[in-house]
């Protein structure tokens, strides 16, 4: 008898010990990933929205290399889905830098807002490679076969698995093993077999995989816990709303934990979608917990049409009329590309984006109101985003989204400038704000741009020949009778109606401000309406060039 419980103490002990050790098989953490799976262009608006034919365009480049249009775009679609495979960032230098950034910023929630197909996961992954060994990261993809249908939660902690790969089979294995002593200890020695099992329990409890265990490794080795969720408007069940479940409602509040309240870990949401905002509000997530709001936009104008040239093989013509259409987006540029290649002559640039949102929006009156801004200057003030139900209309029918004041932008026009508005709502693309104008050409007058100032007046400035002396008006004030809508366009147009001889990038353009001059530094910056007295000014890099 006295063997007998010699024996079954020290099997108890031998089961305590083993379940003390499940730790020392889980690898440490690794350095960076566990997973790796304009910007609004800058672009004028400088066409009037009338029929222009692609396929024609196409058949002068195409004679120019003396073969068939269809030949021709087939090579340049060739070409062109050649590149798309290389998964190249175009540009995107900032984009990358930001989010690279706010990946490793403890205790703040980024919300990366972004029209469909803009590359946002392509920029994530360019990011995720620049971080540093003090970083772990935690990425999933709700798009992932593994990850549809699942909440957030789930989705997290299942990726937490997954990361794992070989030590997590490694612990369940262990258990597995463990548990059959444990099991015998229970049945034969109830405080020997209970005592095991806690133990047990709270060895393996040290290392459940799941995001919460991931955040307080991390931190325990000194690691900055960044978790990222992309395509993240996937994760919360409901369209524009509340769904009530509990799943919809822990999500919002575990992202509050870990970083408003206890600022343990950077949490990162991407969305396609811009009324992602208000789904999130509406299951539980106060606005202000969002800490930084960055909204990826299109590849800018001079790296597009290189792009398109360069690296596509369009000639300058096909490729500036595309632009000016599809902007700097380049998949639905792909997706007129192909679309042209099938409809030829009947090709229509305002088929290629289905929007099945902006009916409904024209005819509300309030959403009304803010398209007829954007299709004119490429945003609409918001002055109270809780109550204004045109601009929540717009974001969740995804023709439009809401930013604040503070949002990253890139290539996007100065919108809070000389306002007392904190709150705007953009187009979710530079061709949704043609479609918007597109659709609204009607209430505008025949033969105007309805997305172009009604009239812009300019006047020549004298060049400073010194620091700090002020500028001087030269001649007299005239006005710009073609289409312009930036800074861009203005000076091509003053070139033009001048007829200099240097480039319009030369040209300095400056804008009246508390009865001073301010030099306009942005391409991208939306004119407004002017007259003679309130106009904008020019200046020239050298007097002699061209008379006012």
């Amino acid at each position: 008898m006295r063997n007998g419980k010699w024996r079954h103490g020290r099997g108890a002990i031998w089961c305590m010990l083993l379940a003390c050790g499940v730790g020392c098989f889980v690898a440490p953490a690794r350095v960076g990933l566990y997973r790796v799976r304009p910007q609004r262009c800058q672009a004028c608006l400088c066409l009037s929205l009338k029929n222009v034919s692609f396929w024609e365009v196409a058949g002068a480049a195409a004679n120019a290399t003396n073969s068939a249009t269809g030949s021709y775009l087939e090579e340049v679609n060739r070409t062109a889905t050649k590149f798309l495979q290389s998964r190249a960032a175009v540009d995107r230098e900032d984009a990358v830098a930001n989010l690279s950034k706010h990946m490793t910023i403890q205790g703040k929630l980024c919300l990366v807002l972004g029209g469909r197909n803009l590359g946002k996961t392509l920029l994530k992954e360019k990011a995720i490679s620049r971080l540093k060994a003090n970083v772990n990261i935690l990425s999933v993809d709700m798009r992932d076969a593994d990850m549809l249908g699942k909440g957030l939660m789930t989705a997290l902690d299942l990726q937490r698995q997954n990361s794992l790969g070989w030590a997590r089979l490694a612990v369940e294995m262990l258990r597995a093993i463990i548990q059959l002593p444990v099991d015998y200890a229970l049945s034969r020695i109830r405080g020997a077999g209970a005592a095991a099992k806690e133990v047990l329990d709270v060895a393996v409890s040290r290392h459940q995989i799941n995001v919460n265990n991931f955040i307080s490794q991390s931190i325990s080795r000194r690691k900055i816990p960044s978790i990222i969720i992309d395509d993240a408007n996937l994760a919360l069940p409901g369209i524009t709303g509340e769904d009530g479940s509990a799943a919809a409602k822990s999500a919002p509040q575990a992202i509050t934990k870990w970083t408003k309240q206890t600022g343990q870990a950077s949490v990162m949401m991407i969305s396609s979608e811009f009324g992602y905002p208000f789904r999130l509000l509406a299951n539980g997530l106060a606005l202000s917990t969002i800490g930084r709001v960055i909204v990826i936009g299109e590849v800018p104008k001079y790296d597009m049409l290189k792009m398109l040239q360069e690296d596509w093989g369009m000639d300058a013509d096909l490729a500036n009329i595309f632009y000016k259409y599809f902007g700097g987006d380049i998949y639905t540029t792909k997706q007129a590309l192909d679309m042209l290649m099938d409809k030829k002559d009947k090709f229509n640039p305002f088929a290629v984006v289905d929007c099945p949102g902006l009916p409904s929006c024209v005819e509300d009156p309030e959403a009304m109101a803010h398209l007829e801004n954007m299709a004119k200057q490429g945003f609409s003030p918001v002055r109270n985003v809780k109550t204004d139900k045109g601009a929540r209309m717009i974001a969740e029918e995804n023709v439009g989204g809401v930013i604040k004041e503070g949002a990253i932008t890139f290539g996007l026009p100065d919108i809070f400038t000389n306002t007392s508005c904190e709150w705007a709502v953009i187009p979710s693309s530079y061709h949704m704000r043609l479609k918007i104008a597109d659709k609204l050409k009607n209430i505008f007058p025949s033969g105007t741009d309805a997305t172009a100032p009604r009239a812009v007046w300019v006047r020549q400035l004298s060049k400073p020949r010194k620091d700090g002396e002020e500028l001087e008006l030269i001649g007299n004030a005239f006005k710009i009778t073609a289409s312009v809508v930036d800074v861009d366009d203005l000076k091509e147009a003053i070139e033009k109606k001048e007829k200099l001889t240097i480039a319009a990038s030369k040209i300095d353009v400056y804008r009246q401000k508390d009865g001073g001059w301010v030099k306009e530094e942005k391409m991208s910056a939306s004119l407004r309406d002017t007259d003679e007295a309130d106009c904008y000014g020019f200046v020239l890099p050298s007097a002699g060039v061209a008379s006012a």
